[in-house]
């Protein structure tokens, strides 16, 4: 062979000797995404079936007003101003409905819940089937482009009697360091009583936790039971934190999650790099349009669009507070949409607008019964003193007066009300992650059910 010859060879030896390496490259980039979504689906499905197992357990029946002597805890959603068309208007971060929480209380005879539990002197596991559960998320740190989110699932058993040594160091750490401080060693669901000196915690019951002010983080550490009305999630579950590199939590948020500065830093994560957890409830007369004809048409929702002017159809899941407001001559049923506005002036501050949280709950009978004046006007608990009051428009709440009708403690008496007075069919949670090597977004869906089948 010539010396051009062997060159020529050479180089077409050396380029497919490259086309082959790249072929291997690709086929192992391939893999490794394929193994990547694969991982992320497990991971998913393992989280959408511990929701679904703490939906199947919720003690308490979806139909607001809940009698504390029920003994049957509560159920609440918040949902944050931030929707799923926010990513669809070209967000850059993908992110879309990441300000949702989720609260309730579950019982699982079966597989009863764990935690921890300590006397002053040992550690320990305590064990019972029902908790108070709080599902929400925070920024994954470090930041990361796009930016992701951190699933977490706190959990509080819900024990109702406890040990005096147990309860003794719950109140001396308590004294210490405050609630964070406690939930350190404690996995137990606590509320402060007693305004007077530092105060003290007591273990809730399933009835304690119909009362707003028993939950978690629905009270200020430094007021009574009774201070605060409507007693809202106090805590900014999505506020950055103090670090860019580890969890810090600001004092606003003290004791949300287990941030740096706890022994259990870390725990109670479910799911990493998720970019959407989006809590819907059913509504019966939300509409369903169509849009467009033919191949092209597609059915809206108000999750999809607010501009719906009417509907063909009507029952969807939508975000509380979603804008739609129809006719009722539209709607085949005559009832306007349960869940578009953003709550009953009466529920105070829960009532929330197109950029603040919006809340169903399942409420406490007990706000008439209390003696607490909750609505502004010079008698307390009208709704329930057996006198046919007349009420004045309430202090700070679009209510008008109510005059004296002949009809004692009727419901233009009352002082509160839930912010949406409905019961709930359904709910549907949307947990949307994104997968960086192969650039893939995937999601799942959780629905149940709250009546009979």
């Amino acid at each position: 062979m010539t010396l051009v010859e062997m060159l020529v060879a050479t180089t077409a030896a050396v380029i497919i000797i490259g086309l082959i390496a790249h072929v291997f490259a690709e086929f192992a980039r391939g893999v490794g995404n394929s193994r990547g979504l694969m991982e992320l689906g497990s991971r998913m499905r393992t989280a959408a079936l511990l929701l679904r197992r703490d939906l199947n357990g919720a003690t308490a029946p979806l139909l607001p007003p809940l009698s504390p002597s029920q003994g049957v805890g509560y159920f609440e959603v918040i949902e944050g101003p931030r929707q799923d068309r926010d990513a669809a208007a070209g967000s850059p971060d993908l992110q879309a409905d990441i300000d949702d929480l989720l609260l309730f209380t579950t019982r699982d005879e079966k597989t009863s819940f764990t935690g921890i539990s300590e006397d002053g002197q040992n550690s320990g596991v305590i064990h019972g089937s029902t908790a108070e559960v709080v599902w929400f998320l925070r920024p994954t740190l470090p930041p990361t482009s796009p930016a992701t989110y951190t699933l977490y699932r706190r959990q509080l058993l819900v024990v109702g009697q406890f040990g005096k040594r147990e309860l003794d160091r719950a109140n001396a750490l308590f004294a210490e360091g405050g609630l964070s401080r406690v939930y350190d060693r404690f996995d137990v669901s606590f509320a402060r009583v007693d305004a007077s000196g530092p105060g003290r915690l007591v273990p809730n019951t399933l009835s304690d936790l119909t009362r707003r002010e028993r939950r978690f983080l629905h009270s200020p550490l430094d007021g009574s039971e009774n201070g605060g009305f409507p007693h809202p999630f106090i805590a900014n579950h999505q506020q950055p934190s103090l670090s860019q590199t580890q969890e810090s939590l600001p004092p606003a948020a003290s004791g949300l999650i287990f941030d740096a500065a706890s022994p259990r830093s870390g725990e109670d994560v479910v799911l990493t790099g998720v970019i959407a957890f989006d809590v819907r409830v059913f509504d019966p007369a939300a509409p369903i349009a169509v849009a467009g004809a033919g191949a092209a048409a597609v059915v809206l929702s108000p999750g999809d669009d607010v501009q719906i002017a009417g509907g063909l159809a009507n029952g969807a899941y939508v975000d509380l507070g979603n804008g739609i407001s129809l006719a009722a001559g539209s709607l085949p049923s005559g009832q306007m949409p349960r869940f578009s506005g953003y709550g009953h002036p009466l529920s105070g501050s829960l009532v929330g607008s197109a950029t603040t949280r919006r809340t169903y709950d399942t409420w406490s009978t007990h706000y008439e019964t209390n003696g607490i004046d909750e609505d502004g006007v010079s008698a307390a608990d009208q709704g329930t003193n057996g006198l046919d009051d007349a009420v004045p428009a309430r202090t700070g709440a679009a209510v008008a007066e109510q005059a004296a009708d002949g009809v004692a403690d009727d419901s233009g008496e009352m002082e509160t009300s839930p912010p949406y007075p409905f019961p709930l069919r359904g709910i549907e949670i949307r947990i949307r992650c994104y997968d960086p090597a192969s650039r893939q977004v995937r999601q799942v869906t959780v629905r149940h059910a709250f009546v009979p089948h």
